[in-house]
């Protein structure tokens, strides 16, 4: 038997899974046979599918902000390689995963949809930090964090809002690389 937390937790990843494959048109039905749990069971733990995507949005930026700073911390990298993996960060188990479609919630899951964009704008400590331990070794040039934060903030949110990748064949992690790319470029002091 499973505890509460368990049982949440597994609902959360059951509805990953579910969203992955069918986007945010998943059904509860669809999530009850991803985690061989009953709807009442579900519906227990939450209220409906808008809160179990609530909890889904806070549950990916958690482990988005866990992988992030398990690069801070990483003695192996250097700093500009640390910073690189801080702006790309995503953890594993997202690889493939159509974060475009987290979008398309926001006309029928405006809740969830503000949730993504509050976690978006204010999960920004660890870059910040990153950052200016990049300037404070001389790595990275002084920049002006507001800007680069909008910066950074307007491209993603530019590849989440339209349908310019898709359209073009091009993948959002690869398209999240080349920003990171063209970014830290632009910042990296030439030696």
């Amino acid at each position: 038997m499973l505890t509460y937390d368990e049982a949440k937790t597994k609902i959360i990843e059951g509805g990953l899974s579910v969203f992955k494959k069918k986007g945010p048109k998943f059904t509860m039905d669809d999530l009850a046979r991803e985690i061989s749990m009953s709807k009442k069971t579900i519906y227990v733990i939450f209220r409906d599918k808008e809160a179990v995507l609530l909890h889904m949005v806070d549950y990916v930026f958690d482990e988005i902000q866990t992988e992030e700073e398990s690069f801070l911390e990483d003695s192996s990298l250097s700093t500009v390689e640390k910073f690189r993996r801080v702006l790309g960060a995503l953890p594993e188990n997202y690889a493939g995963f159509d974060f475009t479609k987290f979008y398309v919630m926001k006309d029928r899951f405006p809740k969830a949809y503000e949730r993504m964009n509050e976690r978006l704008e204010d999960g920004w400590d660890i870059t910040f930090k990153a950052l200016q331990n990049g300037i404070d070794e001389g790595v990275f040039r002084p920049v002006n964090f507001t800007v680069f934060k909008c910066i950074y903030s307007a491209a993603v949110e530019r590849f989440l809002n339209s349908s310019e990748l898709d359209s073009e064949g091009i993948d959002y992690m690869d398209a999240l690389n080349q920003l990171v790319d063209m970014l830290i470029d632009g910042i990296v002091v030439s030696r």
